[in-house]
């Protein structure tokens, strides 16, 4: 799908991406997100200043980091200006939220310490280059930390997962949204999203090193996190 059309998507069902979020993933996902930022500004040896949140819809993952700690710079990037309003509207702090896709990032190198971004990565279109311009834009040291919807690895969870994920998800998203089609994109980035470790091997082949994931829900959602 092109990126006009995955944008139209987005916008259009930005009223109820929060809630149906929360339905879709069985009111795990603020779990999820919390849980992530506990992981990542838990090492103590890594005290970040400046965040930025790509593909950050309306602002809920970054919305984590801004109520555990203050930050000298934070901004959020997104393409969907949807998504970015209500942004703007619900999310308390001193951000800079910027109406753009990954590609065009008004951002000079080494500019943030931590980069992440919250069940994007696999609407991704262009991975390699998404990878390079996270990796130039974070200060040496940073860390990159990527938090999205994957694919559990027991066979008992994954008889009861691709059921509900092919079938029961993109019935509900419909129901309540009025979308189908942006319910069944979602459902079908998830079914043919890669593998974690493939994700981390891209990353280490930019220059990302210690790269380690977290497992939610048996594999339903995964932390990835890299060091530039």
């Amino acid at each position: 799908m092109d990126k006009e059309s995955i944008r139209k998507i987005f916008d259009s069902i930005s009223g109820r991406y929060d809630l149906l979020n929360q339905i879709l993933s069985f009111g795990m996902s603020e779990s999820w997100r919390r849980r992530s930022t506990e992981v990542i500004l838990g090492d103590k040896d890594f005290l970040p200043k400046s965040i930025l949140d790509i593909g950050c819809g309306t602002g809920k993952f970054l919305e984590c980091f801004l109520q555990r700690r203050s930050w000298e710079r934070a901004a959020g990037i997104d393409f969907s200006q949807a998504m970015l309003e209500k942004a703007r509207r619900t999310v308390r702090g001193n951000v800079v939220w910027l109406q753009e896709d990954f590609e065009n990032m008004p951002f000079l190198d080494s500019s943030f310490d931590l980069v992440i971004s919250g069940f994007t990565l696999r609407s991704v279109r262009k991975f390699p280059e998404f990878l390079s311009r996270v990796h130039h834009v974070l200060n040496p040291g940073g860390k990159a930390a990527f938090l999205d919807l994957t694919r559990p690895r027991s066979l008992w969870a994954r008889i009861l997962f691709f059921p509900y994920l092919k079938f029961i998800l993109p019935l509900l998203g419909w129901v309540i949204s009025g979308n189908r089609k942006a319910y069944d994109f979602l459902s079908g980035s998830v079914r043919s999203f890669q593998e974690p470790e493939e994700t981390i091997r891209l990353m280490q082949s930019f220059g990302f090193r210690d790269c380690t994931t977290k497992s939610f829900a048996f594999g339903a959602a995964t932390l990835i996190i890299g060091r530039k």
